[in-house]
This record gives structure tokens, sequence and C-alpha cells, in this order.
């Protein structure tokens, strides 16, 4: 009926052995066991290994044993598989040691071949390492390199031995400017020592090649040797220009003055040596020191020399001349004009014939009359010189008088004053000469002995072509049949040695006979113009040349491009023009400095002169914009690998010291067949692609054609 009649209970000793108890004394495998739980809020241990916990709580896991659970429906109690870590992830672990033993044995077999093949592969490339050490130690040393493989290897020993072979014929170029060079240069230590000089610098010393390293002191008195040298080691410690000029006494007996410059040699901020030029300024002194000389003349001579513009005002009054007219010596004489000390009929004869014949002929000899301060007239033996520029115009004369009222001898008179003239002549620093109608030297002052090594005897009475030799002869020949035929002729000539290049100016003027109507003879006056030269050759190539980077300027790119353009419209050839710009270059400004700027402006010169043919033409126009004409192109697509290859050098980061700095560029190019077109379409075409590359996200190129005077994209 459903009431609780009576309880049944009932007991089982969990230690004994039963169903429960070889359950707790049973193994998994090695080392696991099983485990019963009651269920409820607080289970205790029903089965356990250990009897000791059999009823007690069942606690938290203490360890990362692998335990599976299942169910006891029956008694609501959980029977638990429990097997330690070690037992169950043992053998797994000793399949992985032994796979990653044999992994290693399989590595260092791999290795080994690897190594073994890389070896025999790169025996080729050892080769070339040992070729460019021994280069590195000996530039002239004889080298084999395999230039035929048909692979990599090939490729590199090719362009390694067009590059040593490059870099010699530079070499071998540089080498033959400096010893062609008529300066003395030299390098030096930082012990003063010479470790180079050309052959011009032993020439100008007098010294052999084996004396070069300090055999210029050894030309100074021996009491000064000592003080001298200590002195030089100084000089070239110091990490500021130096120029100082000397007398130095060779061992023949000559003395030469020489003028010393030199610069130090910076490495890590430290001077290791210095470099300079030597030249013998011997020369020059004399010169200088005759013109002193000839101004001594003028100023001491009793003569009256005066010099007037081409307007007839006087620049020059030597004393003589104050002292006649009365001028003081202090006085200036700007306002004075040949009216002021010429009588009327002197200052009409001057006008009508004096100025005339010496505009005609160069020089008027003869006699005439002047004013004393009183302006008492007495008679001069007169000369009147016409000095004229480059263009051959007059622009002033000089006037040499002399008293004759007391020298009744005419012939004296002449003879003293051409005595005069002579001793100026010989004072000068130039060649002066007077040819006969027949090309014979009458007169020849004392500049052509030292120019052709013969005495003036032997010059005065010979021909033209006899002292010169038919070869200089023949490079003049045009302008003294001009000069014979009654024209003025001003030229220039030089005369080349394979130790020197000599430059000289020569005025031939027509010497005309008294009546006027026969050339008789020229004048020939030749100046030395060398040092000139030399410095108008400087300064253009100093106008050509950007002073930061040593390429060409804008000057020279537009010069560059218009004859590239007339070559290409000529020959129908292929040509293209770059415009590069490097991507935030004023970034670099801004976050570093201008000098910073300046030498990344530097090392992207020498990466684009690197990137670029030797015919090709790299210049800055200014800023971080900087140009390449690309000459004779076989097709215009070889100017996109020219681009790319820029492009990627730009990429290269740049060590600059102790800063890396990581840039980009952005190209334009504009290709050119040859069709009629003006360079301000191409640099505008190439500009404008500059402009659509940096539109494009810079670090990229853009490529336009110009074509028939029209710009054509592509």
């Amino acid at each position: 009926a459903g009431r609780v009649v009576g309880v049944l209970a009932a007991g089982l000793d969990l230690t004994r052995s039963n169903v429960l108890g070889d359950l707790a004394r049973s193994r998994v495998g090695a080392e696991g066991h099983y485990l019963i739980e009651t269920g409820g809020a607080r289970p205790v241990y029903v089965v356990h290994p250990d009897a000791n916990r059999v009823l007690a709580a069942v606690g938290p896991a203490t360890d990362d044993s692998l335990m599976a659970s299942a169910p006891v429906p029956t008694a609501g109690w959980t029977l638990r598989v429990v097997l330690p870590h070690g037992a169950a992830y043992g053998p797994l672990d000793h399949a992985r040691r032994t796979l990653l033993a044999q992994m290693g044995v399989l590595g260092l077999i791999f290795g080994a071949l690897v190594w073994a093949g890389t070896f025999f592969m790169l025996r080729p490339f050892g080769r070339l390492h040992r070729a460019i050490r021994m280069l590195r130690q000996s530039p002239d040393s004889a080298v084999t390199l395999d230039v035929h493989a048909r692979d990599e290897r090939g490729d590199l020993a090719r362009e390694f031995d067009a590059l040593i072979t490059e870099l010699r014929n530079k070499r071998s170029e540089m080498a033959a400017v400096m010893d062609a060079s008529p300066l003395g240069l030299f390098r030096c230590d930082a012990d003063g020592l010479m470790v180079y000089v050309n052959d011009a610098y032993l020439t100008i010393h007098g010294l052999v090649r084996s004396e070069s390293d300090r055999g210029w002191l050894y030309l100074l008195p021996e009491a000064v040797q000592d003080d001298v040298w200590a002195d030089w080691q100084q000089r070239v410690r110091d990490d500021k220009p130096f120029h100082v000029t000397r007398w130095l006494r060779r061992r023949e007996g000559n003395d030469v003055r020489i003028s010393l410059q030199m610069r130090p040699v910076m490495v890590d901020g430290k001077v290791s040596g210095q470099v300079g030029t030597v030249a013998d300024i011997t020369q020059r002194m004399r010169a200088e020191q005759a013109l002193r000389t000839l101004t001594a003349i003028f100023e001491s001579t009793t003569d009256f020399v005066v010099q007037l513009d081409n307007e007839g005002k006087l620049t020059y009054m030597n004393p003589a001349a104050r002292s006649v007219t009365g001028v003081p010596l202090d006085a200036s004489v700007s306002h004075l004009t040949m009216s002021d000390f010429n009588p009327p009929h002197t200052l009409r004869r001057l006008m009508s014939e004096v100025v005339p014949t010496a505009v005609a002929k160069g020089v008027w000899v003869g006699e005439s009359e002047i004013w004393d301060a009183h302006k008492n007239v007495f008679p001069v033996s007169h000369m009147v010189i016409a000095h004229r520029d480059k263009r051959g115009k007059v622009e002033r004369f000089s006037a040499i008088m002399r008293d004759i009222s007391l020298a009744k001898s005419t012939e004296l008179a002449l003879s003293e004053s051409e005595a005069r003239l002579r001793t100026m002549a010989d004072a000068l620093p130039m060649r002066v000469a007077y040819i006969d109608a027949d090309g014979r030297y009458l007169f020849a002052n004392r500049a052509y002995e030292g120019f052709f090594g013969l005495s003036r005897g032997q010059i005065e009475g010979r021909t033209v072509r006899e002292v010169l030799g038919a070869e200089r002869y023949a490079a003049i020949e045009t302008q003294i049949a001009a000069v014979q035929s009654g024209r003025k002729v001003t030229f220039e000539n030089s005369v080349i040695t394979p130790d020197d290049s000599m430059y000289y100016q020569s005025n031939y003027i027509p010497q005309r006979s008294v009546d006027g109507e026969s050339v008789i003879g020229f004048h020939a006056v030749t100046i030395d113009i060398t040092e000139q030269k030399r410095e108008e050759q400087r300064l253009v190539q100093m106008a050509s040349q950007d002073p930061l980077t040593g390429l060409g300027n804008r000057i020279a790119f537009e010069r560059r491009l218009a004859d590239a353009m007339a070559h290409c419209q000529q020959h129908r050839a292929i040509m293209a023009l770059m415009y590069i710009d490097l991507d935030r270059f004023k970034q670099v400004n801004d976050r570093f400095g201008h000098p910073c700027g300046d030498a990344l402006l530097k090392a992207v010169a020498e990466r684009l002169s690197g990137a670029t043919r030797s015919t090709d033409f790299v210049s800055r126009l200014g800023g971080d914009e900087f140009t390449v004409i690309l000459q004779t192109l076989r097709e215009s697509e070889d100017a996109t690998h020219v681009a790319e290859k820029i492009i990627a050098a730009m990429k290269e980061p740049f060590r600059l010291g102790k800063l890396t700095l990581d840039i980009s560029a952005s190209v334009g190019v504009a290709c050119y067949g040859g069709a009629p077109a003006t360079p301000d379409q191409l640099t505008r075409r190439a500009d404008e692609m500059l402009y659509q590359a940096k539109a494009a996200g810079r670090d990229n190129y853009q490529v336009a054609l110009v074509s028939d005077g029209l710009e054509i994209g592509g």
C-alpha cells in the first residue's frame, strides 16, 4: 500500500578482494590506474590505488596526467581512467627524438653535399677574388680571367676585365696629362717626403727621378737646409693651404725662382699629406723686372715721354716732359690735351699727318716743334706710336720727344734715338722685329735671341723662312702676304711640343714708303699669351662644370643637347633625354642639414655616372635636378633599360659617414629620332614626363617620343 515496513541495508568491504577492490589494484598499461568517485557536492574516492585515500575527499588534480571518465548510472558514481603524462607521451617523444636525429644526420649529409657543390662552383670566383686581390696590391700585374665562360661567372669576369681595362686606360690618360703638364705637380706624405712628382717638377728643379723624395732640399744653401726641412715638415702637417716663392740653384749653376702652392689631403679629418704645384716664375719675374726697368727709364730719361688716349687727352707725362712744360710732378694730367703743348702749326700737322700716319703704320717718326712752360717753341725729334687693342682698334698713343735745339746733327740725333728705342725694345718681354719687303730681318730685339737660340747677328739679314723653318713659315705665310699688301694683321698661333704648348699673339704692322705708295716692310710684335690662354681654358672649364658634383652644368647641358640633336638630325640616329628628380630631397636638407644634402648630391652624381655609358652626358641643372643625354641608341627601348638601372641605383642605401639614407628617384624620358624638333620641345617633353612620374607615386619613370616636331606620349 506504499507504506514503509522496513529498511534493507548492506555493506561492502572496499579493502577486500571483490569487484571494487580488484579494480583498485588493476593497472592501465604499465603505470595507469582506475578511480571511482561518488557523486554529489562532496564526492569521495570509492576506489583508489592508494588505500589511505579510499573514502577521502576528492581533491583537485595536481599533475598533467591524462584522464578519461565514464558515469556509473546505477550508483551515481563516476569511473575514471588515469594515465601519467610520461607513460602517455613517452612513445611519441621517443619517435620525435628519433626523427630529429634522422633529420640531423640527413642535414649533415645534405650540408656536406651542398658545401662540396658550392666549393666546386665557386672555384672560378675564388680565382677572380685572388686576381682582384693581386690587382689591389699591384695594379699593373698581369692576371688571367675566364672571360669565355657562357654563364654568370663569365659575365662577371668580362665585366671586371672591362672595368680593369677602363681604369688602366683612365690611369694612363691621367698620368699622361699630369706628365705633360707644364706645371710641376707633386704629392708628399705627412712626413714631407715626395711620393709622386711629374716630369715638369723634375725639369724645373733639375733633378732625376731617384732624387724626387727630397732632392729639392739640397738645392738650397747647406747652412739653411736643416731649418728649411723642419719648417717644411711643420707646413705639411698643417690643414691650411700654403704658398711660398723661393730661389733654388740647380746643379748646373742656374738660379731659378719657383712658386709653390699646396693644399692638404684630408683623410678622416686628419692631414695625410699635401698636393700642390710648382711653377718656374723666373721668366715672369724677369719680364716684370724688365717692365720696371722700362718704367725707370721713362722716369729717368731726359726725353719727353707722354701718353694720350684715342681722344687726345693726356694720361701720362714723365718727369722730363713735366719739367719742360711746367706741369708739377704731383699734378693730374687728365685735363690736358695736345693743344696745351703744341703750337698751332704743329697741332695742324699732328692732325693732318702725324696721327693718321701713326694710325695707318703703327708709328710715326720725324721732327716737330712744341712749347715749353713759357710758350717758347723749340724743335724736338718726335716719335708717335699707335697702340691697338685685340680688335685692332687704336686705344692710345705714345709720344717720345727729344729736344734737338742744341743738336744740329740730324744723323747723330737719329742714331741716339734708335739706340734708345733698341734699349727699350730689348727691355720689353715680347719679340719686336722689323722685316723688309724681301722678308729679311733688319731688326730683332733681344727676346728673339732667347726664343730661337740665335744671336742677333745671326738673325738680322736672314729671311723669315730661314729663321722659322719651312713648317712654321707655312703656318704664317698667309699673314705675311696680307701685311705686305698693306693691311695690319693680328693673329694668334701656337707652338706645340711633347712637353709643353705655348701660345702667341702677333701683330704685323705694314711700313709704307715716304710717299705712302708702297709697302717697304712691316713691324712684327709677338707677345707670349700662354698664361692668358691657359686661364681662358680654365675659365671655360669652370663655366661648364657644376662646382659641387663635377658634372656638367646648365650651360654645358644646353650646348651638348643642341649638338646631340643636330647629330641625330644629320644621321637620323636615336637619342634620349632624361630628367631626374630625387624624391623628397627637401626632407633630407630639412632634417640633416645642407652639408648632408650636398654629400648626398655628390653620391647621386657618382651613381648616375656609374649607371650610364662613358659616351653619355650627365649634368646637374640645380638643386636635386639632374639630366642624362643618351646618344647613339640602337632603339628607343634602350632608354627604358637605362631608366630602370637609374631607378634601381637610387634605391640602394646611401652611406654618408655614419648616416644611411634611403631615397628614390623619378625619371622623365623623351626619346628623339632626328625628325625636325627643337631642344626646347625635347626638354619640355622630358620635364612633363618627370611630373607624370611624380604624379604616379614617384620611384618610377615615364617615357614619351618627340617625332616630326610633335610631342607624342608613350
